[in-house]
């Protein structure tokens, strides 16, 4: 006989293989608040056939900015709930820690062991017209973030604040929502949700640099969301519906379409001939080739919910 699927709500998360993809895709079942839910970590494997699912615990919002550390454990944010989510190779959860009270985005592990965290939100104003609401910094009355980066030792000391341009984007409480680090670990690229700046901040001498690439306010093509770097350093920015690829100088170098509707905003570039890129509205995750530029696998989630998406390292398969 078929083996009986397991009940509702068991997390099944297999022990990690290099090339599995996971994504932050949470249960939105609060009919008050459009981004709360129960919070999920998908498993697929390198063709984007489900693997397990993971309930995280602690977690009241989406699960965002997947990456992984140097020791292969799985780190996520909620940036409501100003947890950090960490599982372990064997798949399950480990303690949720909360390294500072800030809505926090990603963590970037550093050469040196430090982390990197980068702030999310900066400003006072709610995303309108959605439902959600954060919750004000503490001893504030509306200040949701400041947009900072944020260095802590692994044990959770904080040694370092800085203070980064950021946009704001259509909300204009967007600060460093999706950011990538540079090959050598010097500069961090980031941008700010929807909006047309895409920023340095050099790490090597803790200043701003010249905007990588920027546009218009009102120029809906040059809207930007995730961003990744390749292993060749080639830097891909999504951009609703298509991804460009940069140069680490900002150099033009090529543009890859995507089918469907405008919504794609959610990437993985850490695999050398493929990028997964997760669509916001559809629900939408596809395996992108990325010499063709063809669609190769693709999944459905759910729509609105995908907020994070990584590669298990490991391995030579894209």
């Amino acid at each position: 006989m078929p083996e009986a699927p397991p009940p509702p709500g068991t997390s099944t998360l297999q022990p990690f293989a290099p090339g599995d993809v996971f994504v932050g895709a949470t249960l939105l079942d609060n009919p008050d608040d459009d981004h709360a839910g129960r919070g999920r970590i998908l498993q697929f494997d390198a063709d984007l056939n489900p693997k397990g699912v993971l309930w995280t615990a602690d977690t009241t919002h989406l699960v965002y900015g997947l990456t992984f550390a140097p020791d292969g454990v799985l780190w996520a944010q909620d940036p409501w709930a100003w947890l950090t989510i960490r599982v372990g190779t064997d798949g399950r959860q480990l303690e949720t820690q909360c390294f500072h009270e800030r809505a926090f985005s990603k963590v970037h592990f550093l050469p040196d062991g430090t982390l990197l965290f980068t702030e999310m939100l900066g400003g006072e104003n709610q995303p309108l017209p959605l439902t959600t609401r954060h919750r004000p910094l503490p001893g504030h009355r509306r200040l949701l973030g400041e947009g900072g980066l944020y260095v802590f030792t692994p044990d959770g000391e904080l040694m370092a604040q800085y203070e980064p341009e950021y946009h704001g984007g259509m909300s204009g409480s967007m600060a460093v929502t999706h950011s990538v680090l540079s090959a050598d670990a010097t500069t961090l690229f980031y941008v700010s949700e929807t909006g047309p700046r895409l920023m340095r901040w050099s790490l090597a001498r803790e200043r701003q640099l010249p905007d990588l690439r920027f546009g218009q306010d009102a120029d809906r093509t040059m809207m930007h969301f995730d961003l990744g770097r390749r292993p060749d350093g080639t830097l891909l920015v999504c951009m609703g519906n298509r991804l460009d690829a940069l140069a680490p100088d900002g150099a033009w170098l090529r543009q890859y379409r995507l089918p469907g509707s405008f919504g794609w905003s959610v990437l993985d570039a850490t695999r050398p001939d493929v990028a997964y890129v997760a669509n916001w509205f559809s629900g939408e995750v596809v395996k992108l080739d990325l010499g063709s530029g063809h669609v190769v696998a693709s999944t459905t989630v759910a729509p609105k919910c995908v907020a994070g998406l990584a590669v298990c390292p490991g391995g030579t398969a894209g």
